[in-house]
């Protein structure tokens, strides 16, 4: 009875000896290590950009900015958004505020993250050709 492969494209077969052969599929695992960081790199991209949508949804409101969870929104919010205070007009109308550069901010950064992720793929991606080690395991 042969164990069932693993997350990594490994294949596990056992002769009518008793021997164990393995055979490990580096590809395979190279493409898992770029998902993984690929992934992160997303995952850290969406946080950034709840954040920032939350503050224009707040500035649009007139949410009290004395308020605590106003206020964190705001500091928090305020690290990636400064790059892009002042760079167009932003309309307000009876304390509403609709934060242009907060949305070019959040376009910025998923541009960004697009070219991480495009970069990453690009220097870690395994060429076509399959490099396939087998060993016999006693």
């Amino acid at each position: 009875m042969s164990p069932e492969p693993r997350d990594d494209k490994s294949e596990y077969v056992s002769d009518e000896y008793g021997e164990t052969e393995v055979v490990e599929d580096k590809a395979g695992q190279r493409e898992n290590e770029i998902g993984r960081i690929n992934g992160i790199v997303w995952l850290l991209l969406g946080i950034v950009e709840v954040i920032i949508g939350m503050r224009v949804v707040l500035k649009l409101l007139a949410a009290n900015p004395d308020n605590a969870f106003a206020s964190f929104i705001y500091r928090v919010a305020r690290v990636f958004v400064w790059p892009f205070f002042g760079l167009v007009a932003e309309p307000t109308s009876n304390g509403s505020v609709f934060e242009v550069g907060s949305i070019i901010a959040m376009a910025v950064y998923l541009l960004i993250a697009w070219g991480i992720t495009r970069l990453i793929y690009l220097v870690m991606m395994p060429s076509r050709v399959r490099h396939v080690r087998t060993v016999n395991k006693h």
